[in-house]
């Protein structure tokens, strides 16, 4: 066996993708990239929960989403036309159903932030926070960035695979993270006991 056929490097894939991305959107993903990045998500969605294809579909959420065209899109920018026009930080105060799989594709810096949707400091934590209280158990969270993300808990999420995706020569490589979430936290629990009305 070579070193790079040891079950932790399955982990790893590498895409080339074309740039840019038709509609030209400022801080979108390459030509292709959303629809892979999802159809990756429900093969290991249908994969860890032992379901056939199409027994259950897994809900989507994406955050962030830009002109994204997959799932239910929210995003803070109107003229992007998403499903729920908010801020990522505060997500769980306009929505309440819960997702199999989770998108993420934020700002990659604050300067970023400010330039394109002119928000405040992006707090990694908070949002993630937000998107963790509707991700169901054996739930997927993606994070899309330029940096690998750290593990949002490793408490309660394992990594199980990292995509790197490559476009036009001298544009930035972009990392997508999958984490699985395998347990709730406190949280989670106790909002579930508010809403079904039972609280010990």
């Amino acid at each position: 066996m070579f070193p790079w056929e040891e079950k932790g490097q399955l982990k790893n894939l590498a895409w080339y993708l074309p740039r840019p991305k038709k509609n030209k959107y400022k801080g979108s993903m390459p030509l292709y990239c959303e629809e892979w990045l999802i159809l990756l998500a429900e093969h290991l969605w249908y994969q860890k929960k032992k379901f056939t294809f199409p027994e259950k579909k897994p809900t989507i959420l994406q955050v962030f989403s830009g002109v994204g065209q997959f799932g239910f899109r929210v995003d803070i920018k109107p003229e992007c036309k998403p499903d729920l026009i908010c801020d990522v930080h505060e997500l769980t105060k306009h929505l309440k159903q819960t997702f199999d799989i989770i998108l993420a594709d934020p700002p990659y810096s604050d300067k970023e932030s400010k330039e394109l949707y002119n928000t405040k400091k992006l707090s990694y934590k908070k949002w993630y926070s937000e998107c963790d209280s509707l991700l169901n158990v054996g739930g997927i969270f993606i994070v899309y960035h330029v940096v690998k993300m750290p593990n949002p808990d490793p408490q309660r999420y394992k990594t199980i695979k990292r995509v790197m995706i490559l476009s036009a020569p001298m544009h930035k490589a972009r990392i997508a993270l999958y984490f699985q979430k395998i347990r709730n936290g406190v949280r989670d629990v106790i909002v579930s006991r508010c809403q079904t009305g039972f609280i010990e």
